[in-house]
């Protein structure tokens, strides 16, 4: 970003944000009841400054000095590894930490009920649950953003990797309204990090006043986040995209996919030599033929998006539709399946 995020400080709204349309990338974990951070009593309203103001080069949470000490039932936290970052939301913590769930969810959200999938109660035998919800936005010129949160236990929104709701603690859902300022036109990354750590309730609510599209990837999983695509291509040759939609059985792509192709456009506009191929698949449902044809009008669309939408040379663009034919996951089970479906960008 060439300039600051913030003109002013975050402030809470009078009025709430008018509702946008929008799906999150997702992911969820489980936290087992022994786990040293959780089931430690409720602080009962907000506790700042348990999570550091920028994410880390992983897009984790950082802890501060006071959310290695705190007194509270929310601290001290320590599942962190040598850098601070908080294991909560990986896998390679030492308590036990486990990745139960990757998904997309649309917006509005409203999960009274935020407990490990297929229970009814969090605590002992069950464990706790977060979770990590990601995605992109686009601004057409420099304006303000809107939306409302609230959660139960703590929840902490970041933009571009820097903290703007810290509404960290064990306590009871307050659902409110908040605004960041000035956010500069542009791509732009949108991030909510979850915890339950507390027996009883465990409650989630936000809508937004944006749009906004999944990022393009499960971050612990087999593709990068949006923001990385242009990293990824230079270092693996090749990124999965799973943030470009379209419409049921058509290659129309979607309204919210702009943010992610807006994240291709500016790894190709930052390289002016790259050359790639979008490459379209499938999952393992229905005719394999006509997926195939299905793959390859979707990749020559994204082609067209990027070509007439951001201005890309059509000559530093091939496409290919390999339909159910390279399958990175079991068709078996609907997150396979999930998996499965997605555009490929390979550097050429």
């Amino acid at each position: 970003m060439t300039r600051a995020l913030f003109a002013a400080a975050i402030a809470v709204l009078a009025a709430s944000p008018a509702l946008a349309e929008g799906t999150l990338t997702a992911e969820y974990f489980v936290l087992p009841a022994t786990h040293p951070d959780v089931g430690k009593g409720a602080d009962g309203s907000i506790v700042r400054g348990l999570f550091a103001d920028r994410l880390d080069r992983n897009d984790l949470p950082v802890v501060t000095a006071l959310g290695r000490s705190y007194a509270g039932p929310s601290g001290p936290i320590h599942d962190v590894d040598r850098a601070g970052e908080v294991q909560w939301y990986g896998l390679h913590g030492a308590y036990g930490v486990r990745r139960v769930k990757n998904a997309t969810e649309r917006l509005p959200f409203d999960f009274e009920a935020m407990f490990p999938p297929g229970k009814k109660r969090d605590g002992a035998g069950n464990g706790y649950l977060t979770a990590h919800w990601s995605g992109t936005f686009v601004l057409p010129k420099t304006r303000a953003i809107a939306f409302k949160l609230g959660s139960d236990d703590d929840s902490w929104v970041y933009v571009d990797g820097r903290l703007v709701v810290d509404n960290g603690g064990v306590k009871p859902l307050a659902y409110a309204p908040y605004t960041v300022a000035n956010v500069p036109a542009g791509s732009h990354r949108f991030d909510i990090f979850y915890a339950d750590r507390h027996g009883a309730a465990a409650m989630l609510e936000l809508s937004l006043g944006f749009d906004v599209a999944p990022a393009s990837a499960h971050r612990n999983g087999a593709v990068p986040a949006a923001r990385s695509i242009a990293a990824q291509l230079r270092t693996a040759g090749r990124v999965a995209v799973y943030g470009i939609h379209f419409a049921f059985d058509r290659d129309t792509i979607a309204n919210d996919s702009g943010g992610v192709l807006a994240e291709i456009a500016a790894a190709l506009r930052g390289d002016p030599h790259l050359r790639v191929r979008i490459e379209g698949h499938t999952d393992g449902a229905g005719d394999a033929a006509y997926n195939r044809d299905l793959s390859r009008r979707r990749a020559q669309s994204v082609k067209a998006y990027l070509v007439t939408r951001f201005g890309i040379a059509r000559a530093r663009l091939e496409t290919q539709g390999y339909g159910p034919d390279r399958p990175i996951a079991s068709n078996a089970t609907a997150e396979g399946r999930a998996l499965n479906r997605r555009v490929e960008v390979v550097r050429l």
